[in-house]
């Protein structure tokens, strides 16, 4: 869970103003947990109105893709302008297999239903926080009909930094991220992701995203707790 000197700001969107309300005050009881509500209203106003960003730094999102009129590749775009945050998780009534592997494929760390309890989604804040993915069983089930890998297409065909980079990716990580943590240009990280998608015979994001979750790289809630 949580260390007890980091402070997490979490910003919740809903239509709903006192959804988003309630649900701040319910994870604002755990001490390390800032939340602040918005509505899809104040998002797309926001992004065209410089006097109105939030100074307050943030950390996370929190937000029913299905709610806003954007696909969740542009969402993710217009939230890391907003927020400047890539820690996004899709908390949904929404149970489409489309809106969850699009979430997943456009960079969202975490998809859940809104039908989980809240233990279950603090659980899941503190998993996206430490750097991780968290996907709730009812959408990694999704995956499982995803044609199996052969058995040369193995993990242990990678090198150790083509793995990290499948592995960063698959958690929602840009090239230019990446490149930083490793020292890095983002061409180089450009080249280890080509190699290691080529020798497993993945064809884009979404497709490393699903490799990334038949292989254990990311974690389902009912591996948490």
């Amino acid at each position: 869970m949580f260390a007890e000197d980091q402070t997490l700001h979490l910003v919740v969107i809903d239509k709903d103003p006192m959804f988003a309300l309630g649900l701040c005050a319910l994870l604002e009881k755990r001490p390390q947990i800032r939340a602040f509500a918005k509505s899809p209203a104040d998002l797309l106003e926001a992004a065209h109105d410089p006097a109105s960003q939030n100074t307050t730094p943030v950390d996370m999102v929190l937000l029913d893709p299905a709610q806003l009129d954007l696909t969740p590749a542009r969402l993710a775009q217009r939230l890391f302008e907003r927020f400047g945050t890539r820690r996004l998780i899709s908390y949904t009534n929404d149970p489409s297999t489309a809106l969850a592997k699009a979430c997943l494929a456009s960079g969202f760390r975490g998809v859940l239903p809104r039908s989980i309890g809240l233990e279950q989604l603090e659980q899941a804040i503190s998993v996206v926080h430490g750097g991780a993915t968290c996907i709730d069983p009812s959408f990694s089930n999704l995956f499982e009909a995803a044609q199996p890998m052969s058995g040369t297409l193995r993990q242990r065909d990678l090198t150790e930094r083509e793995i990290y980079v499948l592995k960063s990716v698959a958690f929602g990580k840009s090239l230019k991220e990446i490149g930083l943590e490793l020292a890095l240009s983002s061409k180089t990280i450009e080249t280890y992701k080509a190699r290691g998608s080529s020798k497993l015979n993945l064809q884009g994001r979404r497709a490393i995203v699903e490799y990334a979750i038949r292989n254990g790289w990311v974690q389902s809630q009912e591996r948490l707790g």
